[in-house]
């Protein structure tokens, strides 16, 4: 009797410790899956240049911000006061690139940083490093000549210059305008003289019609056909006058500097 007594206990006691094993080894397993490292997503590697306008794709981005973008009144603030201009619509790339640069206040705190005395006033650059930032942000890029031959260099003409290499070698000059730097016309009215002596010196004719604009309101004719027009002043030529006849040093640089910043009106 005791005998059986004992053999009972002894089955009792071990299926207890059994079903606490296999409780221990539940639990451990169940403690291991929640500790399992979770593996984190790899990030896309974002192309900080996909954005950025080149010679490949102007095209099409200056029409893509074009088509929603279709100011063309620009007012260009100076402490010589204030100049309006109108841009053209048939010279669109030119036109959309202008607004784009205006609106990311790209020429703000920028120069007219050459300035010749009845001729035309630049600007577009500056001595501030931030300028490399900026042009950073917006790309290295040309925009394709958009040349009309109803849009010539008279007084107050609105166009994009070269980039820089272009004008110590002419050879390279494809017509192709600098995203940034422009120009304004500012030379008054010219003889029939002047304007023959032009065109015995740069090999070029100079129509009738455009004879009698140059005549009356003054200009620069031996520009046409290699820069892109592509507005013009409508209203602050004093302002413009009065920036070409301040003092420059050897390279045209006005000696205090002139700045401007601009705004889109509508």
């Amino acid at each position: 009797m005791r005998f059986i007594i004992y053999l009972l206990i002894t089955l009792v006691m071990g299926f207890s410790c059994s079903s606490k094993s296999k409780k221990k080894k539940i639990e451990t397993v169940i403690v291991n899956e929640q500790s399992q490292p979770v593996q984190k997503k790899k990030k896309k590697k974002v192309n900080k240049y996909a954005n950025l306008i080149n010679n490949q794709n102007v095209i099409k981005k200056l029409k893509d911000f074009g088509q929603s973008n279709k100011e063309t009144i620009i007012s260009i603030e100076t402490t010589h006061g204030n100049i309006k201009l109108k841009l053209y619509d048939d010279t669109p790339l030119h036109r959309s690139n202008f607004v784009m640069l205006v609106k990311k206040g790209f020429y703000d705190s920028t120069l007219f940083y050459r300035v010749i005395r009845n001729f035309m006033i630049q600007g577009g650059n500056s001595d501030d490093q931030k300028m490399f930032k900026r042009i950073a942000t917006i790309g290295n890029y040309k925009i394709p000549a958009e040349i009309r031959k109803n849009h010539i260099h008279k007084r107050g003409a609105l166009a994009m210059a070269v980039q820089e290499q272009y004008y110590q070698d002419a050879s390279k000059h494809d017509h192709s305008s600098s995203a940034y730097n422009f120009y304004i016309i500012q030379k008054g009215p010219i003889s029939d003289k002047y304007m023959d002596k032009l065109e015995e010196t740069y090999s070029i004719t100079i129509p009738e019609k455009n004879r009698k604009i140059y005549r009356k309101f003054g200009g620069n004719p031996h520009l046409d056909n290699e820069y892109t027009v592509f507005g013009e002043v409508i209203s602050g030529m004093n302002v413009v006058d009065k920036i070409s006849a301040v003092i420059t040093d050897d390279k045209n640089r006005p000696l205090k500097n002139v700045y401007l910043s601009m705004k889109v009106i509508k």
